[in-house]
């Protein structure tokens, strides 16, 4: 695994952790990519992804852990919670979901937000303009997806993963046009991430409506199970 990751990372440009001090947010993106391409096992990728929670949580400011509040911003910019998917949030399907899956994972573990989009050209259809997507708490950029073509069989696309280390939680946003943060970037609640695009296997396809994917995880000992955010989503601070 360590000589998998330098490899990579020397190929990526990101910071080799075996030749300086560690980065456990790009050794996490490099994780991730592993557990998304199905190239290695659930128990070493738990045991790994263990030992990079407790190195994001001590590399983390402490004083960006305090008065980050409980309520989550809702993650798109001038929208309310009536674009959330569903009848009383029932988009939110996470049976036969496994983290460690990945991209074939089964069910459905959070919430579509549509954007007013007729035409599915990517733009507000009131504004003409792309809708931003913004961070719905506070954490650390740990993962992000860029360049998307429809060739592709990622089914989020473009995609940004932060950890909230305060609430051990992963948040999760795909199908971004543009992705505005990158690894290893700290981000505060509200903090422009991207903006709504329709990219992604199946959000690329004509009978998908223009949306944001966003999932929420909480992780115990690097086992991130997803859990349905749709009360916090109700009572999110709108920007």
């Amino acid at each position: 695994m360590k000589f998998f990751l330098l490899f990579i990372l020397c190929l990526t440009g990101f910071p080799s952790p075996l030749l300086s001090q560690r980065d456990p947010a790009s050794e996490w993106h490099l994780l991730y990519l592993q557990i998304r391409d199905r190239l290695i096992v659930k128990e070493e990728a738990r045991r790994e992804l263990r030992e990079l929670e407790i190195l994001l949580k001590k590399a983390y400011p402490e004083n960006l852990k305090k008065g980050t509040g409980d309520r989550l911003c809702f993650p798109l910019k001038g929208y309310t919670p009536t674009s959330i998917g569903g009848k009383q949030g029932s988009g939110y399907k996470p049976q036969g979901y496994d983290f460690f899956d990945s991209n074939q994972h089964k069910g459905h573990p959070g919430h579509d937000l549509f954007i007013r989009d007729k035409n599915q050209d990517g733009l507000d259809d009131d504004t003409g303009k792309p809708v931003e997507v913004l961070s719905a708490s506070p954490g650390i950029v740990v993962s992000v997806n860029l360049n998307w073509r429809p060739s592709s069989a990622i089914r989020g696309g473009n995609y940004v993963w932060i950890y909230e280390p305060m609430k051990d939680r992963y948040y999760y946003y795909a199908h971004l046009q543009e992705v505005f943060v990158k690894v290893g970037q700290m981000v505060f609640r509200g903090e422009r991430l991207g903006t709504v695009g329709r990219t992604g296997l199946n959000a690329y396809r004509k009978k998908s409506s223009t949306h944001l994917h966003f999932t929420v995880h909480h992780s115990v000992e690097g086992s991130p199970t997803s859990i349905n955010p749709y009360n916090e989503l109700m009572q999110a601070i709108q920007k």
